[in-house]
């Protein structure tokens, strides 16, 4: 079924005037997030350029954010004051892989009381490569705060080129803002 745009609009045109708004509906409609200060205004750049008259600039919200309400200490090792447990908001991107063509082999021609034979060939194949891509979701994240590593739970949906398991917070914008945050005031945390 195609949509019909308004005569003089195009998509874009009509995505640029009414996405930045469904967006801030759906912001002012969601919990409230956490951000540091500092990080607050560069994870919320406005639109560059002059708007049209009558346009109001709306800011583009960062993928990368967490619940504040859901952070809370964690007894991972036998006792408190190491690791946080929190929900938080992120995008996880995956490089394309490109695909392998195995050239197979000719074998060789064998002949024998007139009759004649290919041995040994093995046909060429094509292993397929996958897409670039990425993944927007809420994850549960496990965050060492000694260690300044953190675990995203439920990233094994995503190819195998990302890195998953326990890495470093500086894989991910989410975890390192909650370690530069809370990680020196995580006795002010719930267990």
């Amino acid at each position: 079924m195609k949509r019909h745009l308004p005569e003089n609009k195009t998509r874009s045109q009509w995505l640029g005037f009414w996405g930045p708004r469904l967006l801030q509906a759906l912001l002012l409609a969601s919990p409230a997030i956490d951000l540091p200060p500092a990080q607050a205004a560069e994870n919320y750049p406005t639109n560059q350029g002059a708007a049209p008259s009558g346009t109001v600039v709306v800011p583009v919200p960062s993928p990368h954010s967490y619940d504040a309400g859901s952070l809370q200490q964690l007894n991972l090792k036998g006792n408190f004051g190491r690791y946080i447990g929190f929900t938080g908001h992120t995008v996880i991107e995956w490089p394309a892989t490109p695909a392998q063509l195995n050239p197979g082999q000719p074998g060789t021609l064998q002949c024998r009381n007139g009759s004649c034979w290919l041995q040994g060939t093995i046909a060429p194949t094509l292993f397929g490569g996958t897409p670039a891509g990425s993944m927007r979701s809420f994850f549960r994240y496990q965050l060492d705060c000694r260690d300044r590593t953190f675990n995203r739970i439920g990233d094994v949906r995503v190819p195998g080129a990302v890195p998953k398991g326990w890495q470093g917070v500086e894989n991910d914008p989410t975890a390192l803002a909650v370690a530069e945050t809370w990680c020196p005031r995580i006795q002010e945390l719930p267990q």
